[in-house]
């Protein structure tokens, strides 16, 4: 009973926030054709290392950066070596950066960092080993949504003991963006339907992430061309499902 209403409240919180920021009418759902006692749930934590990939003529990348995710997993069982992988996750996400601007402002240091978050939908496959004492192997891939909550441009002081408030750029960020994971991981069965997870999971975006004329137009960075931002991370995750 507890996986029905997990895997109702994951579908109406999935269709929902998608009607949101897409505009797409919401539609209803027929459930009667799910084998409920095929469905695992877990939950994860994902520290992560995040940067960006950087398309223009004067912005460049110039590093990564340590981000933390969670999240709900979800896997609905084909055989016993093929599963739909799916979930809600919130994470976080971003790099460094420089440009001109930044390397002529003699009061801030030559990079900043920008700084996002959002909620992210996986859906892949997963392929499993047949498991040897109790322990498994996995591939998994497949494509998410994310759908972006905040987004920030943090500079950092030149002046000693100065603290620079991050700047907004929500206003200059797609409220969406659709990218690819890959991943390989290992899997424990601890008791019963109690298993321990970790897995390494190589993300990227396969949409622009910046609204690029807006950098144009923003009064801030006056680019000459529209800026266009790839985000990509190697998430670390541990979890468990049940």
């Amino acid at each position: 009973m507890q996986k029905n209403i997990l895997l109702i409240f994951l579908i109406f919180f999935s269709i929902q926030l998608k009607a949101h920021y897409t505009g797409i009418p919401k539609q209803s759902f027929d459930l009667s054709g799910i084998n409920f006692e095929k469905i695992t749930f877990g939950v994860k934590i994902t520290p992560s290392i995040s940067w960006l990939g950087v398309k223009h003529n004067d912005a460049e990348a110039d590093g990564a950066s340590m981000k933390y995710g969670l999240g709900v997993v979800a896997e609905y069982e084909i055989n016993p070596l093929l599963s739909v992988v799916s979930g809600v996750n919130y994470n976080t996400f971003g790099g460094y950066v420089f440009d001109s601007l930044s390397l002529n402002d003699a009061a801030t240091k030559d990079n900043y960092r920008l700084n996002y978050s959002q909620i992210e939908i996986p859906l892949g496959l997963k392929l499993q080993s047949p498991a040897t004492k109790k322990i498994s192997y996995y591939l998994q891939g497949g494509v998410t949504t994310g759908f972006i909550l905040t987004a920030t441009e943090k500079h950092e002081s030149s002046i000693p003991n100065t603290t620079l408030q991050p700047i907004n750029i929500l206003p200059l960020t797609s409220p969406s963006i659709i990218g690819f994971f890959l991943g390989v991981g290992t899997q424990c069965h601890i008791a019963n339907n109690l298993k321990l997870f970790g897995e390494i999971t190589y993300k990227n975006s396969l949409s622009n992430l910046a609204l690029g004329s807006n950098y144009m137009t923003d009064g801030i960075h006056n680019y000459h061309a529209a800026l266009e931002l790839y985000p990509a991370s190697m998430d670390f995750s541990i979890g468990l499902l049940f």
